[in-house]
């Protein structure tokens, strides 16, 4: 079979397994086949136009795909009352000491003047603000993680458009897709603003 002949009927074979599945199985079942394939191709794409065609190397990939799944979570999924219970205060208090870490050594660094007791103080700084930070988020994190690890085990989402769905109803409800891909997308774009900001402060192409 020639690859013109190839390409085609490939396509065509897998359009029919995942309509024959869905007269088989379900159109749900087909559906989600075709958007996981859909999904996968866009990435595989992505990847070979980044490593293939431009030659670059980027081990971020699987980060803004996790970012993506972070956006489905805050966007679609109830939240976890006991987890937030167990250990949310906690976790928001750690997160508020890491970034008034960050904040208090950049702030250090450029009133201080050069020299010994910048570095002192800078490091002094992040390594007193990394240990109180770690001493807030681990405890937190294993409370949330140890309610109902089976089927949570975290804090849950916003919930956007489920406000009337019963409790049995959401627990077996998907997420909010469509409107997670632009948070998604939001998210990704934040993360890469930040680290193509570090990588111009450095002048360099050390990222």
């Amino acid at each position: 079979m020639s690859d013109a002949m190839r390409v085609p009927f490939l396509f065509g074979l897998v359009a029919a397994l995942i309509i024959g599945t869905g007269f088989v199985q379900s159109w749900n079942s087909a559906l989600l086949i075709l958007n996981m394939g859909l999904v996968s191709a866009i990435m595989a794409l992505g990847v070979n136009l980044q490593w293939g065609f431009a030659g670059l190397f980027n081990v971020g990939i699987m980060g803004f795909v996790a970012l993506g799944g972070l956006a489905v979570v805050l966007i679609g999924q109830p939240p976890v009352p006991e987890a937030w219970d167990a250990g949310g205060p906690r976790l928001l208090l750690a997160l508020v000491m890491g970034a008034m870490t960050v904040t208090a050594a950049v702030l250090a660094y450029m009133r201080i003047g050069a020299g010994r007791v910048r570095t002192l103080v800078v490091l002094g700084i992040l390594i007193g603000g990394f240990v109180i930070y770690r001493l807030l988020l681990d405890p937190a994190k294993s409370a949330v993680e140890a309610v109902d690890p089976a089927s949570t085990g975290y804090l849950g989402g916003l919930n956007f458009f489920a406000s009337n769905r019963s409790p049995d109803e959401l627990q077996r409800a998907d997420p909010f897709v469509l409107l997670a891909w632009p948070v998604g997308g939001l998210l990704a774009a934040g993360a890469a603003w930040l680290i193509g900001k570090t990588a111009l402060g450095l002048r360099s192409d050390y990222l």
